[in-house]
């Protein structure tokens, strides 16, 4: 295709895009910051499937609200088979058929999977340079996060997006919080929302449709294109029992050694390099994520100490043979810190062992309280608050009473919270 019908293309998916309606939505609440004094490139980022391109939508929505008209937007997906022939030193025609169709101006660019064009970060620099606002977001198959802070040079604005909070789920369950929305019966249809939401996922297709098997062809996208063909691994079954090995691990203790040996009772070869290799893997794709044990100070992290959580519970609803509710509670509290962006997230063990640590918060988090477990929670979550200072906050299914002097808190009511 040359360059005048590329260019045409380009005009064509515009108009289209111009005199179409933009999709339904479901509202994500964004932790989106706006610059004024500097132009940065805002890259959406997070795991297959969590709604990377609606949350574009979302921002044009945004613009919208704010006066532009959509035809001072450029959006373009390509995964358009019309674009597959574009190449980086031709993407200028973009700003060409823009001209053209609507004479000059600096039209807000929306780029999706713009990682299907090689060298496409030159083009965006430039484009940065000449400040207009761009926004990208890219397949981890071939684009991610890190890689595009690297191309970028520190142009990119990273905007996380994870898959539905239980605030978002309750949104799209048409569950509004009304005032006094903790009592009667708000209390009790917000209880059985979560129990819905934790016995599911937070993917929104998932969520939409209520197909917890939607999992499985999640998982195997991400084994066999993320990781797989991307990263050109070999030993595809030992990569797959290494990822079935996580899900099961979740909330758990995680060591190379306990994989490995795993491994050999599953009559397979593993070795420690190969395992430090996939462990960055499965993180990097946001199938998982590890956390480092704080024993003496706050700023010291332990190199060994490690557990284990996954980006979607979804995955520990589908592949756990036997669930364990404390420690799917557990998970569902770690995104949620991640998606509060705890930049300082960690776990304390020495002797008494407490779930989380953030600079503000020393968080236990357990189904029930009873008189078999109270001194083992209690006292991790105290001494970690002797030791770190921070506040105390005790995480149960359904129990809201003093423990020890530590308030207990549902965690259908701490997910709803504005803040830890």
């Amino acid at each position: 295709m040359d360059e005048f019908e590329l260019k045409n293309a380009i005009k064509e998916l515009l108009v289209r895009f111009h005199s179409s309606e933009l999709p339904d939505i479901v509202h994500r609440e964004l932790n989106f910051q706006e610059f004024k004094k500097v132009n940065k490139v805002i890259v959406v980022i997070g795991p297959r499937r969590a709604g990377k391109t609606f949350v574009l939508y979302q921002l044009i929505k945004r613009l919208l609200d704010n006066g532009h008209t959509l035809k001072s937007i450029v959006y373009l997906n390509f995964e358009d088979e019309r674009l597959a022939e574009l190449r980086a030193d031709q993407l200028d025609l973009i700003l060409t058929a823009y001209g053209e169709l609507y004479g000059e101006g600096k039209p807000f660019l929306f780029l999706d999977e713009i990682q299907n064009v090689t060298g496409w970060e030159r083009f965006v620099r430039r484009l940065n340079d000449e400040n207009y606002k761009v926004y990208v977001s890219g397949s981890n198959s071939k684009l991610l996060s890190k890689e595009i802070a690297t191309s970028l040079r520190g142009r990119d604005y990273p905007v996380q997006v994870l898959p539905f909070s239980f605030r978002e789920f309750i949104n799209v369950k048409g569950i509004k919080l009304g005032k006094g929305w903790e009592f009667g019966a708000s209390k009790t249809r917000i209880r059985r929302a979560f129990d819905e939401y934790a016995a599911l996922s937070g993917f929104p297709e998932i969520v939409l449709e209520n197909r917890l098997d939607f999992v499985d062809q999640y998982f195997k996208t991400m084994l066999f294109q993320d990781i797989i063909e991307r990263y050109r691994i070999t030993n595809t079954d030992l990569m797959r029992l290494f990822m079935q090995f996580l899900a099961r691990q979740y909330g758990s203790d995680y060591s190379i050694n306990k994989f490995n040996n795993f491994a050999k009772s599953s009559s397979y070869k593993s070795s420690t390099s190969t395992v430090q290799k996939y462990s960055k893997i499965v993180e990097d794709i946001y199938f998982c994520f590890f956390l480092r044990a704080k024993q003496r100070s706050f700023r010291k992290e332990s190199a060994y100490l490690k557990k284990v959580y996954l980006f979607d519970h979804g995955f520990i609803n589908y592949y756990g043979t036997e669930v364990n509710s404390g420690r799917l509670l557990e998970n569902i509290v770690a995104i949620e810190l991640m998606r509060r962006k705890e930049a300082q997230l960690n776990y304390y063990t020495n002797g008494f062992e407490c779930d989380f640590i953030t600079k503000e918060n020393s968080i236990q988090v357990c189904h029930t309280i009873n008189e078999g477990n109270r001194k083992r929670e209690i006292n991790g979550l105290m001494e970690a608050r002797k030791k770190f200072g921070n506040k105390p906050i005790l995480i149960t299914y359904d129990q809201e009473s003093w423990f020890g002097g530590v308030r207990g808190v549902p965690i259908w009511k701490w997910l709803l919270e504005d803040k830890n």
